[in-house]
């Protein structure tokens, strides 16, 4: 499978043979009635590569009995041709395909714990980050302005004393007469 947000390409094959290509909107149920009712009794086996959609759909798949694996989207075995034109039905084709031989390595689905951990994490250095560029960013219109940080504040912790400085900051220009 090749999965976005608003639709998945799906390539179906046996052990033999390609059976279908298919688009479909996104969904765990609308994918797992098509299996049931057109290939019923199979031994199903999924794949799509990791990437914004995160494991909730390896979860759900699982959860409904289906055998569903993720994988790196860099471990891919990939032909020249195919990265010239890459499209979602030749990535959902090239899954299939390396699912039927055998040439996917596929990455460790953490429970959902682990995961949540992870994304807190992530956020929180995500948004020191952030913090820190706005902080750049405010310091350097100071300096376009030629307003210079008293030396109290040289160390710029961000205190609510320095903040408190930066809010009477008075960025009008002020007529300079020359005597």
């Amino acid at each position: 499978m090749d999965v976005h947000h608003k639709s998945w390409k799906i390539h179906i094959y046996s052990d033999e043979f390609e059976l279908k290509a298919m688009s479909q909107e996104p969904g765990v149920g609308q994918l797992n009635n098509y299996l049931h009712t057109h290939y019923p009794g199979a031994n199903y086996l999924l794949a799509y590569e990791a990437g914004f959609c995160g494991f909730w759909i390896q979860r759900s798949f699982v959860a409904k009995g289906i055998n569903c694996k993720v994988v790196h989207a860099a471990d891919v075995p990939t032909s020249g041709k195919e990265q010239l034109r890459k499209t979602d039905k030749v990535d959902s084709k090239k899954i299939a395909k390396g699912l039927k031989n055998g040439d996917l390595n596929f990455v460790h689905v953490p429970d959902i714990e682990l995961e949540l951990d992870r994304q807190l994490l992530r956020s929180r250095d995500n948004l020191i980050k952030d913090s820190t560029r706005i902080k750049n960013r405010v310091k350097a219109i100071l300096k376009l302005h030629g307003i210079e940080v008293p030396p109290t504040f040289k160390d710029c912790t961000w205190s609510k004393a320095f903040i408190k400085w930066l809010q009477q900051i008075d960025f009008l220009p002020r007529r300079v007469s020359i005597a």
